[in-house]
């Protein structure tokens, strides 16, 4: 027998657990998760936690700072404490890489990131333990912090449930098929979904996944 829905994703990650949240946010609850061990049991359990926005494309930027807009509320908005501490964030680059990373900082801060380039005193004042190497250069954000990963990744798993979402553990993909319709079958040990949309959100096994459906990723 095969289970319809509006969208399966693939991944009981902090990434799989915050679309489907996120979709049933939206008003998407008909969706599934599938997750082949338990939540945060891959990547997500063994993650820093660090919470910061310097990325060096304008996508990643922009995602980190609606992020961070969400973990500094997010008892309001998804539920659940996480954890989160605000404790600032502080990046090096070497001089040879001194006009990039500048160019990286205004990106961010066009993107409205609290960004900036510090100086070695004020760095050296920010963080005494540390050894600056004079010459370094360094880039301070105020705003970032860290979280606990696994609570984040159960917090969005437990707001989904709440809000329609159907999670299902232990249950590792064998197959993805498409189906003559163009739709998606996703197949498991335990029954065979079915929906126009799935999403992988399985870190590095995604690639693994994807060749059932002979796409490579570059």
């Amino acid at each position: 027998m095969t289970e319809t829905c509006d969208a399966i994703i693939i991944g009981g990650g902090v990434m799989g657990a915050s679309i489907i949240s996120n979709l049933a946010t939206s008003g998407v609850t008909n969706t599934i998760l599938l997750e082949k061990s338990t939540i945060g049991a891959g990547s997500t359990g063994r993650s820093s936690g660090a919470i910061r926005m310097h990325y060096s494309t304008k996508v990643n930027a922009s995602l980190a700072h609606e992020s961070l807009k969400v973990f500094t509320n997010f008892s309001d908005i998804v539920g659940g404490d996480v954890g989160f501490v605000k404790t600032g964030y502080m990046v090096f680059a070497p001089s040879k890489a001194a006009q990039a990373f500048r160019e990286n900082i205004s990106m961010q801060q066009a993107v409205g990131i609290s960004t900036r380039v510090i100086d070695h005193k004020e760095a050296t004042e920010l963080a005494p333990v540390f050894k600056i190497a004079e010459g370094e250069h360094i880039a301070w954000e105020d705003d970032s912090g860290h979280a606990d990963p696994s609570a984040t990744a159960l917090a969005y798993i437990n707001h989904a449930r709440a809000n329609g979402a159907t999670i299902h553990l232990e249950t590792p993909v064998t197959d993805i098929k498409i189906s003559e319709s163009g739709s998606h079958q996703v197949i498991t040990e335990k029954a065979c979904f079915e929906s126009e949309t799935v999403i992988i959100a399985t870190g590095p096994w995604t690639s693994s996944l994807l060749k059932k459906i002979d796409v490579s990723l570059p």
